[in-house]
């Protein structure tokens, strides 16, 4: 393992009375993607949220231990969170980007830190665009608005407005889930070269994703660390065997389904009323298997299923175009 950039002691996280995060301690090697995977509910985007203290805004949350970034513990009630949030650029899973043009998307960032000078805004939001490969397809329109970008160009829109700031460290909360296969792959590619000069901290419901893209991988199941390591050696020996079967996509094999339910041709929010329905019909206690093939759905129907109380078991990939999502009522 290289050098370490974030060191993660015995962090905990509670959603009020739901222990989250249960004693993590990990560290995230520099300049190297490092995938954060396990099922949905499991706490990948809660300990994203850790790193950059966005947590903070979560309502009904506690949270302690230590995450110590250039060795200074972002914890400590002396940091400074905006000193440490410049530190951080992140990647959401649906892009947002701000209500005004291309231009500005970008150069927001550095104005607010006191860069005034429009040349220097000018080569700002050159260099940048040329980073994530979007300068030639929106170089004669920076004054557009932004919403007229289509989804996978607002997303590198969104990279290239957090790497503006000049971070030491790209957060991704499945920055693919919610673009086409094409899309996705640019995305891909351009972290892929980003790495180079940035850490990079990925959370992904797609396996195949960490394989293509991490060179360390965090397994997290029920708030836990189950297995951490090179991304080599995690995917082709794990030492674990709920690690195993997540990547072999067998874990399910060991949980007796109550009820499938198959949603494929249905899109958010249908599937999730759906969903919803096909719960309804279940005790307590009992388990079941829903069929995806929407990409918005991998995420927003676990997200959806949790708000009401449900325990998300298993999201994973069963082919090119579905998802099997297991949901215990």
């Amino acid at each position: 393992m290289s050098e370490t950039h974030i060191q993660i002691e015995n962090v905990n996280a509670y959603y009020g009375r739901t222990h989250s995060l249960k004693n993590i301690s990990v560290q995230i090697p520099k300049k190297q993607i490092t995938a954060i995977i396990g099922p949905s509910g499991c706490g990948k985007s809660t300990l994203l949220k850790c790193m950059n203290r966005l947590i903070d805004l979560t309502d009904g949350v506690t949270y302690s231990g230590k995450i110590l970034i250039d060795n200074e513990d972002i914890f400590d009630r002396k940091t400074d969170i905006v000193d440490i949030r410049k530190k951080m650029g992140l990647l959401a899973q649906r892009p947002i980007p701000l209500p005004m043009s291309i231009y500005e998307n970008i150069a927001y960032g550095p104005k607010i830190h006191g860069l005034k000078k429009k040349p220097d805004l000018d080569a700002i939001v050159e260099k940048y665009l040329k980073l994530v490969g979007l300068w030639e397809e929106v170089k004669d329109r920076l004054n557009s608005p932004a919403s007229q970008l289509s989804l996978g160009q607002q997303q590198r829109l969104c990279l290239a407005r957090g790497l503006a700031v000049e971070p030491e460290i790209i957060l991704c909360d499945e920055p693919t889930s919610a673009l086409d296969p094409v899309s996705s792959q640019y995305i891909e590619q351009q972290l892929l070269k980003l790495k180079n000069d940035y850490t990079i901290v990925i959370v992904t419901h797609n396996i195949h994703q960490a394989m293509r893209l991490a060179d360390y991988v965090i397994h997290l199941y029920l708030g836990e660390v189950v297995e951490h390591g090179l991304s080599n050696d995690v995917f082709e020996n794990p030492k674990e065997e709920r690690t195993r079967a997540y990547i072999n996509g067998t874990f399910s094999t060991e949980l007796k389904i109550d009820s499938e339910s198959d949603l494929k041709g249905q899109l958010c929010p249908f599937n999730f009323v759906y969903a919803k329905q096909a719960l309804h019909n279940l005790e307590d206690g009992k388990i079941l298997k829903l069929i995806v093939d929407d990409p918005i759905a991998v995420t927003e129907v676990p997200r959806g299923m949790e708000a009401d109380g449900h325990k998300v078991l298993i999201v994973k990939q069963i082919n090119k175009t579905d998802w099997e999502i297991v949901i215990q009522k």
